[in-house]
């Protein structure tokens, strides 16, 4: 439940009440940091997938501790040479940790230490249903009890000079739902396309919420929502409503393919019934959230709308958006000339709040 304060409270705390102050924006072109040139490109990523990325994850230090209702969670963390600071890397539905590979060896060749997660029920955590490919969650706060725990016990078990959070699409609905819990956590925080309002598609906005909460009481949630099957791979990248790179694309089909067991298929009633519910909520608590936030939003975005990242940061004190134009949801999945502008965004945006000093 949101709080609330009665007029007279407000007469007598008007500060209090008004809100947070809205900062100004960050200027990122001005922002010392490296540029786009600094980062991965199509052109050798699969050579390069095979003989630097890959051992480099390999190298890391993959992890398990017990989640909500004694759920195993698995984690990977991959340390940098003289760290600047540590990035939570979170998810999105039906994403592995391993799908960051490149992402990753990114964000380490520029001095930051990496520790992802894969939520319950799907990458190589424990599936909540006996049918593997079904995304069901019971409560969508168990992501974000789950992510506390690992930012606790595992984390912050390695002293970091700075900490900050990357995430993407319900990542970025989880790590803004920690963010009010938790406002004093990370140093700076960057959402790629956070879900804080489910594209419907041609389905009126209302009708579908509608049939979201009634899926919180359709049997036990267990079944496939509508639309929804078990894992089916894309035939080409012309299909993909996520990125227009065919390189990357190749790349996670090539992942599932040879790593089965941490793929995930379509959405159930009950994860439908919590992610429209948490993503409604999620657009109001922005004012909730004093980390500085970096939002990469999609302009060809088909999975999650703009109004409800624009909702959050309208009341968030520091928060700004930052425009793709045409790019597809998965921003940092996207064609050179998008992603890795938008990479060059957060670690700009990282050094600028603690990362650089």
């Amino acid at each position: 439940m949101r709080r609330s304060s009665s007029p007279a409270a407000c007469l007598l705390l008007l500060a209090a009440c008004s809100g947070p102050e809205k900062q100004p924006p960050v200027d990122l072109a001005y922002l010392p940091g490296p540029d786009a040139s600094a980062f991965s490109v199509e052109e050798d990523l699969e050579a390069r997938m095979t003989s630097e990325l890959e051992p480099l994850y390999a190298s890391g230090e993959d992890g398990t501790f017990t989640g909500v209702a004694g759920v195993t969670i698995h984690y990977h963390v991959q340390p940098a040479q003289n760290e600047k600071g540590a990035i939570v890397l979170v998810p999105g539905r039906t994403e592995a940790i391993q799908k960051y590979t490149e992402i990753i060896g990114d964000l380490v060749g520029q001095g930051y230490s990496v520790y992802g997660i894969d939520h319950r029920g799907q990458g190589a955590s424990t599936r909540m249903l006996s049918d593997h490919d079904k995304g069901y969650v019971e409560y969508f706060t168990d992501y974000v009890d789950d992510l506390d725990s690992f930012i606790e016990n595992v984390v912050k078990r390695d002293a970091h000079p700075h900490l900050f959070a990357l995430a993407t699409s319900m990542g970025g609905a989880v790590t803004a739902l920690h963010a009010s819990m938790h406002p004093a956590t990370f140093d700076a925080i960057a959402l790629g396309s956070p879900m804080f309002a489910i594209d419907t598609g041609g389905i009126p906005t209302s009708a579908a919420e509608t049939l979201g909460l009634t899926a919180c009481s359709y049997g036990d949630g267990t079944g496939y929502a509508p639309g929804a099957s078990d894992y089916k791979e894309e035939a080409s990248v012309a299909e993909s409503d996520v990125t227009h790179s065919q390189t990357r694309w190749s790349l996670k089909q090539k992942l599932y393919r040879e790593h089965p067991e941490i793929r995930l298929g379509g959405a159930t009633y009950r994860w439908l019934c919590e992610a429209f519910t948490a993503s409604s909520y999620a657009q109001g608590i922005g004012e909730d959230n004093p980390q500085p936030t970096l939002i990469l939003q999609a302009g060809a975005d088909s999975v999650v709308r703009a109004d409800g990242q624009e909702a959050y940061c309208e009341g968030a004190p520091r928060c700004q958006i930052q425009p793709f134009a045409g790019a597809f949801h998965e921003i940092l999945q996207e064609h050179d000339a998008t992603r890795n502008a938008a990479m060059s965004d957060v670690v700009r945006w990282f050094d600028h709040f603690g990362g650089a000093q």
